[in-house]
C-alpha cells in the first residue's frame, strides 16, 4: 500500500468522523429546541391555570357556590399570550371545605394541545365580603399539582 493510499484512507475516516459529529450536533440541537418549547408551553399553561384561580379567588356571587359534595361550578377563565387558556371551577368537598381547581392549556397554531396543567387550591368559605361576594380563604394544607 502506498503512502497516498494511506493518506486518503485517513482523510476519509476523519471526514466521516466529522460528519457524524456534525449530524449528532444537529439532532441534539433540534431535540433541545423542542424540549425548550415544551417547557415554555408548560409554564404558559401553568400561568393560565394560576391566573384563572387568582381571578376566582377575588370572590364570586353566592349563587355560584356548589351546594353539595362533589358538585362543581364554573368561576372564571383567564387567557395569556401564547395562546394559553385557564379555567377555574369550585368543587364542594363537604362542610365548609371547597377546592378551586385551575386547568391551563397551551395550544399551538393548529389548535393542538401542547401542554396541560392542573392545580388545586383547598379553601374554606366563612362569610360574605363587604361587596356581597363570597371571599374564600386558603385552607392550611394549601395547593397541590394534580397528576
Amino acid at each position: 500500500m502506498s503512502r497516498c493510499g494511506v493518506a486518503l484512507l485517513v482523510a476519509v475516516v476523519v471526514l466521516a468522523a466529522l460528519g457524524v459529529i456534525s449530524a449528532t450536533g444537529l439532532v441534539l440541537g433540534r431535540a433541545e429546541r423542542k424540549a425548550g418549547a415544551l417547557a415554555v408551553a408548560e409554564v404558559q399553561a401553568r400561568g393560565a391555570a394560576e391566573g384563572a384561580m387568582a381571578e376566582a379567588f377575588r370572590g364570586w356571587p353566592p349563587g355560584r357556590t356548589p351546594v353539595g359534595a362533589g358538585v362543581e361550578q364554573f368561576l372564571s377563565s383567564f387567557t395569556v399570550p401564547g395562546p394559553a387558556v385557564g379555567r377555574a371551577v369550585v368543587r364542594g368537598l363537604g362542610g365548609r371545605i371547597y377546592a378551586i381547581e385551575g386547568t391551563g392549556e397551551r395550544t399551538d397554531g393548529t389548535g393542538q394541545v401542547v401542554a396541560r396543567v392542573k392545580a388545586e387550591l383547598l379553601i374554606t368559605l366563612d362569610s360574605l365580603g363587604p361587596d356581597s361576594l363570597i371571599r374564600p380563604r386558603s385552607y392550611p394544607r394549601g395547593w397541590r399539582l394534580l397528576p
